[in-house]
């Protein structure tokens, strides 16, 4: 599964948020029957894969979600899709406990935003099911005083990095900043015993990046193929694309129609872009779209 072998084209995960302050549904899907409405819509436009999170992350977010209250939005809605359909099922969580959870009501994949280094459990969890799991690169964890970081809520239990590998962190350019951080989820991944074939990585679009280190890590998503993982991305509706857009004149105000298909429209452009480069799988809000980019 998403290896280049075996997958003709870009495979599409469609997001479902499960929170009350949701950045891009403004919490339209947080009532269960809701939730399995729109997963009912999001697999018929051509979703394989569908994300569920119950904590949001976005910019500007603060409010830290209780394992306890995480586990009981997201739960129920995986076991409401779990009853009529098999598609793929990623629990979008950094917590061990809730990957846990979710993984029992037949999730089979944990996407974490914190590359398994917010919560030292998370690795050992994913590898005592055999699951799969999307590491994704956090650069709002190291370099949490940069610029672009600050608007973005604390992700992890604790410090994952020392103040002084955090000092060298902020001199290095994104690509090899990268790198470092991968080399080290990837060892904690291998030491807790997951198996090689079930890691996706994730560049981490969007996550305090500047504009111009999001297009360099968009313009070389070929160097990260080269280590041999599938890739998973995320650039749906992120502020950078909808920056871009407003520089050059577009409307991106969400409350208009206009501006919320713009949003969609920016957004299905990096798709075809990242389609290009064999990205294996893309998570996305309209899946609508982005199956036509791909």
């Amino acid at each position: 599964m998403f290896s280049k072998a075996s997958q003709a084209k870009t495979a599409i995960c469609g997001i479902i948020n499960v929170t009350p302050d949701s950045f891009s549904d403004g919490g339209q899907f947080f009532a269960v029957d809701q939730a399995l409405q729109q997963a009912r819509k999001l697999i018929a436009e051509g979703a394989s894969m569908l994300d569920i999170g119950g904590e949001s992350t976005r910019p500007g977010s603060s409010s830290y979600v209780e394992i306890e209250e995480e586990i009981q939005r997201v739960v129920p809605v995986i076991k409401a899709i779990r009853k009529e359909s098999d598609v793929l099922i990623s629990i979008d969580t950094w917590k061990s406990q809730v990957a846990e959870a979710a993984l029992a009501a037949g999730a089979n994949l944990v996407n974490d935003i914190t590359g398994l280094m917010g919560d030292e459990k998370m690795a050992h969890v994913v590898a005592k099911v055999g699951a799969k799991v999307v590491i994704m690169f956090n650069p709002v964890m190291a370099r949490p005083q940069h610029p672009s970081s600050l608007i973005f809520p604390h992700f992890g239990f604790g410090q994952a990095f020392t103040e002084e590998e955090l000092a060298d962190f902020e001199k290095m350019p994104i690509e090899e900043l990268m790198e470092t951080f991968f080399e080290r989820a990837l060892a904690r991944a291998e030491e807790a015993g997951i198996a090689q074939e079930n890691i996706l990585l994730d560049p981490g679009i969007g996550f305090g990046l500047t504009k111009k280190e999001n297009l360099l890590l968009l313009r070389d998503l070929d160097k990260l193929h080269q280590k041999g993982y599938p890739i998973f991305l995320g650039v749906s509706r992120k502020r950078f694309v909808i920056n871009i857009l407003e520089e050059n004149g577009f409307e991106v105000n969400p409350e208009t129609e206009l501006g919320f298909r713009n949003r969609d429209t920016a957004s299905a452009h990096v798709t075809s872009i990242a389609a290009r480069q064999g990205v294996e799988v893309v998570r996305v809000h309209d899946v609508a779209s982005h199956r036509m980019a791909v």
